[in-house]
């Protein structure tokens, strides 16, 4: 930014005008010559003349000085304009170290993409039989979770920024690291009909595992969810380009991002009734759980501007990260039978069975852009309360969600359910408020 000298801000002296007050004295001196009150002419004293003189002079001199000697020049505001210098020109060799260093933490409301997840939860309306509870397809069975998203509630988080201004170089290093707390959710059913629907392969048809239903069967579905959020840079900034009371800055450096997520669907349920010679008091536990995980390894290149308002400053932020992202799906399933004598036997689980079970994993490379606009009041020379917005992108990312296949073969002869390792995209959004240091 241009440097603008306080002899340059101030308005030059101006030197009065005297012709016209020279005019006035010669027709008031012409004037007392000719006439008294009495009509006679007497001759102006030389004392009068260098009264009046003196107090034109004086006159002058004052109007001169509380021109050029105002409490701000021209409404400039020296000290607000040297601190304005200072933090738009960096740290220059002029400079201290008193504006060399910022650190900024700022507060996250955040709003993620949801994972969509397919029927997970199901019931039937009272008196519907047994072998109808909970399929699909029948007018009298309802969602009780499913066709929708999970994880995409509001949730808090954190994000801090620090660095400084190298002496005698206009460079900045600096550092950022946020994170994004768990989206999670935790859905429970256990009142009236309850269960877990599926397509059996076998059948060729709609069915459902009975989780609760009076008289039958007394049991729980438990279906939770998380999804964490964690990234940081390490950048250098350098200004680019200033004009006025703008400035735009090249940004350069490496980024690491992550988010994980994962459902797991879990029953509980004891046989009441002895249906299908199944021992009253029979325990049937069955779980199914998909986790999945996304690492992004890479550079970034961006853009930062800052447009100074004076007491406030409006910044923009467009960067994107350049590099590998390494997707993860890790699913698992059991199934343990209880019988009334203590004794157990171990399934594969529902949905996750010995065609699907295991860790699959795939790499590619990506882009992540990173938009983010903040309005940062100048508090004080040392402290900035600010409020902003920022949106991060992922072009290719897995979520549990897509992962779930409720084509279930109970005889493990077709091959079903599969990994269908679906890829999508993924957004993250959030509003921040927060308070800058400098020092």
């Amino acid at each position: 930014m241009p440097e603008l000298t306080i002899q340059e801000a101030a308005p030059q002296d101006i030197v009065p005008d005297t012709t016209e007050t020279e005019v006035d004295l010669d027709v008031e001196t012409q004037l007392s010559t000719e006439e008294t009150l009495d009509g006679d002419v007497v001759e102006p004293s030389a004392e009068t003349d260098v009264s009046e003189s003196e107090s034109s002079e004086t006159d002058t001199e004052s109007a001169v000085e509380e021109y050029v000697r105002p409490g701000r020049l021209r409404d400039i505001d020296l000290d607000l304009f040297e601190n304005q210098r200072r933090l738009f020109s960096g740290f220059d060799h002029w400079d201290s170290d008193q504006f060399g260093r910022w650190a900024r933490v700022d507060y996250l409301i955040s709003w993620r993409r949801g994972t969509k997840i397919p029927v997970l939860a199901s019931t039937s309306s009272a008196g519907t039989l047994i072998e109808d509870a909970g399929v699909l397809g029948l007018s009298t069975t309802s969602n009780l979770l499913g066709s929708n998203s999970l994880n995409d509630e509001s949730t808090p988080g954190i994000r801090i920024d620090f660095g400084r201004w190298l002496p005698d170089r206009d460079v900045a290093l600096g550092a950022r690291f946020y994170s994004m707390f768990d989206a999670g959710t935790t859905h429970t059913f256990d009142q009236g009909i309850v269960t877990r629907p599926f397509f059996n392969v076998d059948e060729g048809e709609n069915q459902s595992l009975i989780v609760n239903y009076p008289s039958s069967e007394s049991g729980a579905l438990s279906i939770s969810s998380t999804a964490k959020m964690i990234g940081t840079d390490v950048y250098v900034m350098r200004p680019w380009r200033s004009s006025g009371i703008a400035r735009v800055n090249f940004i350069a450096g490496y980024q690491f991002s992550r988010f994980d997520e994962s459902i797991a669907i879990m029953s509980d349920s004891t046989n009441l009734d002895g249906r299908n010679s199944i021992p009253i008091g029979t325990q049937l536990e069955v779980t199914d759980t998909f986790r999945t995980k996304n690492v992004f390894h890479g550079g970034l290149l961006g853009l930062s501007s800052d447009i100074s308002g004076g007491d406030y400053t409006v910044s923009f932020l467009a960067k994107v990260g350049l590099g590998g992202v390494n997707h993860t799906v890790v699913t698992n399933g059991f199934s343990i039978i209880t019988d009334p004598g203590g004794g157990t036997n171990s399934l594969e689980g529902l949905m996750v069975r010995d065609s699907n079970r295991g860790e699959f994993s795939r790499s590619r490379f990506t882009a992540i852009p990173e938009l983010s606009v903040r309005y940062t009041k100048h508090l004080n020379d040392a402290l900035d309360f600010s409020l902003g917005y920022s949106v991060v992108y992922w072009g290719h990312a897995v979520q549990p969600g897509n992962q779930i296949d409720t084509n279930v073969d109970l005889t493990n002869t077709t091959g079903q359910p599969t990994m269908p390792f679906t890829i999508d995209h993924y957004w993250a959004q959030s509003l921040n408020m927060g308070l800058t240091f400098r020092y």
